[in-house]
């Protein structure tokens, strides 16, 4: 039953397009002197005591990235499928 659900979960369009999409925000946070990196963000105030606003543009931030990754994913599939269906 558990490797059923495993296998619809990685034949999922839409789950794939969400992990690409949370790798390319994870790679994407700031390193930059004066900024503090993700995870480092997390682990020095803690993540119940991060200000509001940062929360805020952090999910903002992961959501634009998510979406754009959808794009391109399907876009891609919508491609690969037409030219599937042409030449067969």
């Amino acid at each position: 039953m558990i490797t059923g659900n495993g296998r619809r979960l990685r034949s999922n369009h839409l789950v794939l397009a969400a992990l690409a999409g949370t790798l390319v925000w994870f790679a994407n946070q700031p390193t930059v002197a004066g900024y503090n990196p993700l995870l480092e963000m997390f682990w020095d105030p803690g993540v119940l005591h991060i200000p509001l606003r940062d929360d805020l543009v952090l999910l903002l931030s992961w959501f634009v990235t998510m979406l754009f990754c959808h794009f391109v994913l399907f876009a891609i599939w919508k491609i690969r499928r037409r030219d599937s269906d042409l030449a067969g």
